[in-house]
């Protein structure tokens, strides 16, 4: 759920807060007037922070936050933020955006600078959430009292608050260590052991003596050990990571008996499986968690209709990674990719059997630039194929899986003759895919900046490709 900054001009912010308005106050601001396209991305459930720029030395304040806007087609609309007005200049600095550019440095052009909105990356949403304090954040979606851990007797109702909060932050961003670092800290002042866990697991993380951390290893096997079924009760498969479950599996019924899980934890990555058709895509395109994943993987049978209906869910629109391995998708079902899913970077399609008017269908797709991983392995693909597929500009591309796919030695010459549209490529697997050591001396020659060539079960026998350390052969 990506977070968005963007500017509220001079003009309406005095029009909201008057022309000598004082930090401290609340306008309880609850809409942004803007159809600007670079806004989309908190649709899927994002917060906008709005942001002006003071005279005369161009301070930068924060005006507002608003949790999961909607647009009207002219406006996004949310509830009424609750932050008090905050100067944020020290930030100017440290905030660098997903573009990594951050804000200009050249005096007069900070508020230019800030005209096109930006997505926020976690650390810089943690940074302006600190400037906060002990201000009223809007809650990230589902972040519900159960999944709270209760204040210790006599304690006042605040501090419930301060922990749901906190508890929030984690939740709104899933990959930061910071968020993870304060809640921690908070549980520890309950005596709480959980906070000890997620202590312990981001230590685990880093750079660590073999003694500290075997000893560490340790005292994470006795808290869990004593503590799993309490702080994790749940009927569904989990993979936990710094002290959170992170990950799930199980059906769609399964997961949707899962809102308590996802309330308390801050989940990435999705498995589900029996997802048969049409029906049951659309369950899987209207689950509500559906926009806290960034990784999905399907298992069943979506067929056409189903992975059209999928793609176009307005939740999957946050999806860094799709795994659809399996699924019976044709070429006619990756014409539907269309202008969806523009974060995805990691696209499985693998045992899909759409051969080349699938790939075809593929290089319509208008995010293809951005992937940096690609498997289309036993997907019928014949070097035909490849070669539609390496004529377009695939800058990120960094892996690409071509293994069990009917090609020959004039595969080796489509990449050769594209190598200027992978200029990131550096693993490609080609087992089991009908090439021969003549192949091989033409990817020497090619221009790839390869690291890793998989040739295994190909005519290829180690000891022909042995003065070739990136080059891997035999069975």
């Amino acid at each position: 759920m990506p977070d968005v900054m963007a500017i509220v001009s001079k003009a309406i912010f005095e029009k909201a807060a008057g022309k000598a308005p004082a930090l401290g106050t609340k306008l309880a601001m609850d809409r942004y007037v803007s159809t600007n396209k670079n806004l989309e991305p908190v649709a899927a459930g994002g917060r906008l922070y709005l942001v002006t720029v003071r005279p005369p030395d161009e301070a930068l304040w924060l005006v507002a936050v608003l949790q999961d806007p909607h647009h009207d087609g002219k406006q996004w609309i949310a509830a009424p933020s609750d932050i008090p007005l905050t100067d944020i200049s020290e930030l100017r600095a440290r905030i660098k955006f997903e573009s990594g550019k951050g804000m200009s440095a050249t005096p007069g052009t900070l508020g230019m600078s800030l005209q096109t909105p930006r997505i926020l990356t976690t650390d810089d949403v943690a940074l302006l959430d600190g400037m906060l304090g002990g201000a009223k954040l809007p809650l990230a979606p589902g972040a519900l009292a159960q999944g709270v851990p209760p204040p210790p007797e006599g304690a006042v109702s605040g501090d419930a608050d301060r922990l749901a909060r906190l508890l929030a932050a984690v939740i709104a961003d899933p990959e930061g260590a910071l968020p993870r670092q304060i809640y921690a800290d908070e549980l520890v002042t309950r005596n709480d052991p959980r906070g000890e866990l997620i202590q312990i697991e981001l230590a685990l993380a880093g750079p660590l003596s073999i003694r500290k951390r075997d000893l560490l290893r340790e005292r994470r096997e006795a808290l869990l050990q004593k503590h799993r079924a309490a702080w994790w009760p749940y009927k569904v498969e989990y993979r936990t990571n710094r002290g959170f479950i992170e990950a799930v599996t199980g059906t769609i019924a399964e997961l949707a008996g899962t809102t308590a899980l996802f309330a308390a934890e801050p989940v990435i990555e999705v498995e589900v499986s029996g997802v048969d058709g049409k029906a049951a895509a659309k369950k899987v395109a209207d689950a509500p968690w559906l926009a806290r994943a960034r990784r999905l993987v399907v298992r069943g049978s979506l067929g056409d209709d189903g992975f059209a209906m999928l793609v176009a869910a307005r939740g999957a629109q946050t999806l860094r990674a799709l795994n659809v391995s399996v699924n019976e998708i044709s070429s006619e079902g990756l014409e539907s990719l269309g202008s969806h899913l523009p974060a995805c970077h990691n696209l499985v399609l693998t045992a899909n059997p759409f051969g080349d008017e699938g790939i075809s269908a593929l290089c319509q797709w208008s995010h293809l630039a951005n992937l940096e991983i690609l498997y289309l392995a036993s997907c019928e693909v014949t070097e035909e194929g490849v070669g539609e597929l390496l004529a377009q500009p695939l800058p990120n591309l960094v892996k690409l899986v071509l293994s069990h796919n009917e090609l020959d030695d004039a595969v080796a010459d489509a990449f050769v003759a594209n190598a200027g549209n992978l200029p990131a490529l550096r693993h490609l697997e080609l087992k089991n895919a009908g090439i021969t050591v003549a192949a091989i001396e033409r990817f020497k020659s090619s221009g790839l900046q390869l690291a890793r060539l998989d040739v295994r079960r190909n005519s290829i026998d180690s000891d022909e490709v042995a003065d070739s350390p990136f080059v891997r052969g035999g069975q």
